[in-house]
C-alpha cells in the first residue's frame, strides 16, 4: 500500500495541467502499433528573477546589502563587537547569522545580509539575500 501512494501521486501530477488549475490536461491518444508518441515540446520559462539574483551572488549583487565592505572580518568569531561593528558598515537593515548547514528560511530580500558561520563558529560568507 505504501508503494501505491507514491504512484498515485505521481500520475495526479502529470495528469493536471502546468498552471495547477486541477483539471485534468488533454492526453493524446494511444499510438498504434508501429507508431511511436511524438515528445512534448518543452518550453522554456524564464528564471524567476529574485531566485537568479540568489544564484548569481556577485559583487553588484554583494553591493546591495553591503557584503562586498565585510571581507576584513572574514574568518573572525562574531563577538558582540564584531556584530556592531559589521551593523555599522552595512547601515540600518536586517542581519542573518547563522551557522553551515542551518535550516533557513528561502525567501529572497536583496537587502538583508546573511553572515554564514563555519563548524569552527568563524565567518566564512557575507552574501544578500
Amino acid at each position: 500500500m505504501r508503494a501505491f501512494v507514491p504512484l498515485l501521486a505521481i500520475v495526479l501530477l502529470v495528469a493536471c495541467d502546468a498552471e495547477g488549475t486541477g483539471e485534468l490536461a488533454a492526453t493524446d491518444a494511444t499510438p498504434g502499433v508501429g507508431e511511436t508518441a511524438a515528445a512534448p515540446e518543452a518550453t522554456p520559462s524564464p528564471p524567476d528573477e529574485p531566485a537568479a539574483m540568489a544564484m548569481n551572488s556577485g559583487e553588484a549583487d554583494d553591493s546591495r546589502c553591503g557584503a562586498d565592505k565585510l571581507k576584513r572580518w572574514m574568518n573572525v568569531l562574531p563577538t558582540e563587537s564584531v556584530k556592531e561593528e559589521i551593523a555599522a558598515t552595512v547601515g540600518d537593515r536586517p542581519i542573518r547569522y547563522y551557522k553551515q548547514g542551518d535550516p533557513i528560511t528561502m525567501d529572497f530580500s536583496p537587502a538583508r545580509l546573511n553572515v554564514e558561520l563555519g563548524e569552527d563558529g568563524r565567518i566564512k560568507l557575507f552574501r544578500c539575500g
